[in-house]
């Protein structure tokens, strides 16, 4: 299915660049075998995704132990089919009248287009882009996060669907910048394109595609220089859409870069180590500043008043130096709270809980000590009734 939603893609934008270049040349033969070589696709594509919801019901019927699978075929599913089914059966129709797209715009007019005119043949290819989403199932279906039995197991009893979303977040955290990059070209060399098929010149002529680039950069990199503007509506809701994706691509990126900046926990136990070793040494030579001027100030204060000057800037050293030690103390408690992270804290609270278990079964060991010392208080508290009773007989035998 990917492979034939791609090759309508392809074709579509074949098809269109030769309807760009029939306004000079004017001939229609290429571009009606092109659209029905589209047409043809399409409807393979769409007998191909009946055919693949089929087996999905009749998947779904086998898990669920269903007897007919039209049990699954709820009013959410049939929305679904219904949109997917839309979304890939528009496509330019070779019964198109090709003389009415552009009868208001040649190239020996000099006349500017229209802000709401939009070619029919541009307003049927564009939504094509949609079938993408078919890239992504095939995607999803490759995965081996997908195909391994153990992970969908496992997913099942945590109730988490794998699913493209799924997918798509765990690639984001695997290989962030590989994504990233796809998809911004991905999204340029379409943005591009639909930016060439939206806008035209004072001529009347399609942007070149250049141009067009030129255009898609400056506005998703919101710089937006002027030289180079939409000049329909069509075109201006595109470069909305870049604007956005040009938003969110930039934050994914901060987002991205942060993440590499950060250190890992190796090098963040190497780098508290060596600011632990310099704050120690910063605060014994601050302790031993602040001892060397408190001795120097309560010598010059021993002198006559001609050292007043001295004793002062003594004092004022003094004082810095017991500022800068106050200062170190707490950098080191700060340096201590930023070394425990989630990782110590989950060391912490496993030792902890080893702790805890030995201690109960330390506690345990101690109750069935203590019963077995109870019982045998018992068994020697009754042999010594047993042998006072013996004694007062024989005692009383003896006296009798």
């Amino acid at each position: 299915m990917s492979f034939l939603g791609i090759l309508g893609i392809f074709l579509m934008i074949i098809e269109n660049e030769l309807h760009f270049d029939w306004v000079n040349h004017g001939d229609i033969g290429p571009i009606w075998f092109m659209k029905l070589i589209i047409s043809i696709t399409t409807a393979i594509l769409l007998g191909l995704i009946l055919y693949y919801h089929y087996l999905d019901l009749q998947l779904y019927s086998i898990q669920n132990s269903l007897d007919d699978y039209r049990v699954g075929l709820t009013r959410k599913k049939i929305c679904f089919i219904a949109s997917e089914l839309l979304i890939c059966a528009i496509h330019p129709m070779p019964l198109s009248s090709l003389n009415s797209n552009l009868k208001d715009i040649s190239p020996e007019t000099t006349v500017h287009p229209s802000l709401s005119y939009t070619s029919v043949e541009v307003a049927l290819s564009l939504p094509m882009f949609l079938r993408l989403y078919l890239f992504g199932r095939t995607i999803m279906f490759h995965s081996y996060l997908f195909r391994d039995g153990s992970l969908r197991s496992i997913s099942c009893l945590n109730q988490v669907s794998i699913d493209l979303s799924f997918l798509l977040k765990t690639y984001l955290e695997q290989w962030a910048t590989r994504c990233l990059l796809a998809l911004n070209i991905i999204a340029f060399l379409i943005g591009s394109w639909c930016l060439r098929a939206c806008d035209y010149t004072a001529t009347g002529d399609h942007l070149s595609i250049f141009d067009s680039m030129w255009l898609f950069i400056v506005t998703f990199t919101t710089v937006g220089f002027g030289d180079v503007y939409p000049s329909t509506l069509c075109g201006r809701g595109i470069t909305t859409v870049v604007g956005f994706i040009g938003l969110l691509s930039s934050a994914l990126f901060i987002a991205v870069l942060t993440q590499k900046l950060h250190l890992t926990r190796e090098e963040k136990y190497v780098h508290t180590f060596v600011s632990k070793m310099q704050l120690a040494k910063d605060r014994e030579n601050q302790a031993a500043n602040v001892v060397k001027f408190a001795m120097k100030v309560w010598y010059l204060k021993r002198q006559n008043k001609r050292t007043f000057i001295q004793s002062f800037h003594a004092q004022r050293k003094l004082f810095r130096a017991i500022s800068s030690l106050q200062q170190t103390k707490r950098q080191q408690g700060y340096l201590m709270d930023s070394c425990i992270g989630l990782h110590e804290i989950i060391i912490m609270q496993h030792n902890l809980t080893a702790q805890h278990d030995e201690t109960l079964q330390q506690m345990e060991q101690m109750k069935n000590d203590i019963r077995k010392i109870q019982t045998e208080s018992g068994h020697i508290l009754e042999i010594m009734k047993n042998i006072q009773t013996t004694l007062n007989t024989r005692l009383n035998q003896s006296t009798i």
